[in-house]
């Protein structure tokens, strides 16, 4: 029998450009659609002074009522009107700070020592289950407890929550964004000036800035005359009566000794702002002392840092000053490459390599690597769902923390637009892993009938048009219910994922892949990417025609 003529190059190259630029056609509908998500109108809801006050009233019992709210901060009234506390939403800094699928906003309750006194959940769009996690998790919430206003801004290594870390890492530098680690450069745009620090560096030619944002050197041709902290490019935000300040301390070139601080601007009320300015041009009561002296002494307690009827702005400046010397002073912790980034890309890595070379279709390495991303699936939490690019859609994400996962989900996307070969689905899916581990383990296997068959293979497409007509009708119907890989990372809190995970993986021991090929919604959206790599079929239509409508969506 004579064997087939093999293609010839010039055959070889058109349908490797048919199959490219129908699979970029793929991944821009899907692109374009979590597009038309992000463009989508939302109505600004503003926080109810109500709920401010119930939610606030176990930390603070005195408090009555909630009085008119000054950027963003909620005065705690008693029966005589007389302030007992604050609160306040870590919104909107927090907005852009995305945890697995989205931000998450806190209320933040202070005593009227300006000192925390509760962290309460208010609302988030991140993910059901990892929700449920860090709001049953106590020592988070805890962890902020008896904090003055002016150390929140310092990131730090806040306590997170396991099998919910993106979630509650996301709060957590919330709450440090809302209190100047990375809205404050907005509020105060301005560069530091020769003339900020003429009075303390009279010959200074020019100002540097170094590798840490916030310290700055000051020189005189090429003497150091000192260092500069700038507490809004620390992302410290003490609070004074009504507004943040922006201060400046500068120090002696050897670090040890204060020459003086300075105030460049404020967004507290006058004429508190011009009151604690003149103190700190003429007074000044910092300088001359040791650094080791600040931090040592009671600075309420001292007449010449007190303003006499601008003690809150006071106060702000001069806890503004002690925190910079903290953090100046504070040993820099080490920022090697985290574990779990690490073990991520190499099981991505390996994912891709194994789904896109032969060596991946041997019985041993499908299984052996089948277990690894079991492994993986219990120790990092990672997966492609729907709630997450929706999500993503939704919400925008940021590339802090996440970047593990914006690797496989561009691998789990990319991959198969352009080779035609769902690695993700057929070898990374740690979900679809345990699947082939349960059918491989046990001794019978069913085929259902051909017409029954055909008609469950339906479902996960119906499922995935359900999910984005909903997320387009802004339902609030939590996502992850659709699918079982929350349970992966967050445990079986939820009941509707869990239960799914439970059912498909019991099926799986009796069905080949049954999950995978009767209910997942992801396995879908991925199989559009691959089927039929050449040739334009019924679903590029029928995505076409949803853009359209997406589109309608956005612009009515």
């Amino acid at each position: 029998m004579p064997r087939p003529e093999a293609p010839s190059p010039k055959t070889d190259r058109k349908r490797r450009l048919k199959r490219w630029t129908l699979g970029s056609y793929r991944l821009g509908v899907i692109l374009a659609a979590l597009a038309c998500l992000r463009a989508l109108p939302r109505d600004e809801v503003s926080l109810d002074p109500a709920v401010v006050l119930e939610m606030s009233r176990e930390a603070i019992p005195g408090a009555v009522s909630a009085g008119d709210p000054a950027d963003g901060l909620f005065p705690l009234l008693d029966g005589d009107s007389q302030t007992v506390g604050w609160a306040t939403s870590t919104y909107p800094q927090a907005a852009k700070i995305q945890g697995y699928s989205g931000s998450s906003e806190l209320l933040m309750v202070f005593g009227a020592d300006r000192k925390v006194k509760a962290v309460r959940f208010l609302a988030s769009a991140d993910t059901d289950g990892h929700v449920k996690k860090v709001r049953d998790d106590e020592p988070f919430w805890r962890q902020w407890d008896g904090k003055a206003e002016a150390e929140l801004g310092a990131p730090g290594s806040p306590i997170v929550v396991s099998g919910a870390t993106l979630t509650s890492e996301a709060m957590a530098r919330g709450v440090a964004a809302r209190f100047g680690a990375e809205g404050m450069d907005e509020w105060f745009p301005d560069a530091l000036k020769l003339a900020d620090v003429a009075k303390q560096f009279p010959g200074a030619d020019r100002i540097s800035e170094s590798d840490v944002s916030g310290i700055h050197q000051v020189w005189e041709k090429e003497e150091l005359l000192g260092t500069v902290l700038r507490s809004s490019r620390m992302g410290i935000s003490a609070r004074g009566y009504n507004g943040t300040s922006d201060v400046i301390v500068c120090l002696s070139p050897d670090g040890e000794k204060v020459l003086g601080i300075g105030f460049l601007g404020s967004r507290d009320n006058e004429p508190y702002v011009s009151d604690v300015r003149d103190e700190v041009k003429f007074a000044d009561g910092f300088a001359g002392k040791s650094v080791a002296t600040v931090l040592a002494e009671d600075t309420r307690a001292s007449p010449s840092l007190f303003t006499s009827g601008a003690s809150y702005t006071n106060h702000a400046v001069v806890e503004s000053v002690r925190e910079m010397l903290r953090r100046h002073l504070a040993e820099e912790e080490g920022t090697g490459f985290p574990w779990k980034a690490s073990l991520a890309f190499a099981w991505i890595g390996i994912g891709v390599f194994v789904g896109v070379n032969k060596v991946g279709n041997k019985s041993a390495v499908r299984l052996g690597y089948a277990a690894i991303s079991v492994a993986a699936g219990l120790t990092l939490g990672w997966m492609v769902s729907q709630d997450q690019l929706v999500g993503w859609g939704m919400n925008g994400f940021g590339w802090r923390g996440i970047l593990p996962l914006l690797a496989l989900t561009a691998a789990a996307l990319v991959i198969p637009a352009f080779t035609g070969k769902n690695v993700y689905c057929n070898r990374i899916c740690p979900h679809g892993a345990a699947q082939t581990l349960a059918g491989r383990s046990g001794e019978k296997r069913f085929h259902l009938p051909p017409k029954l068959h055909a008609a469950l293979t339906r479902l996960p497409w119906l499922t995935l048009l359900a999910i984005w007509a909903l997320a387009f009708l802004a339902s609030g119907i939590p996502f992850a219910y659709f699918e079982p890989f929350e349970t992966w990372s967050s445990g079986f809190v939820a009941f509707i994922p869990a239960a799914i995970l439970t059912v498909g993986l019991v099926a799986a021991f009796f069905l080949p892949q049954a999950y995978c090929h009767y209910g997942c919604p992801t396995g879908a959206l991925l199989k559009f990417l691959t089927a039929s790599p050449t040739a334009w079929t019924r679903r590029d239509t029928i995505a076409a025609l949803l853009i359209v409508a997406a589109l309608s969506r956005v612009l009515l």
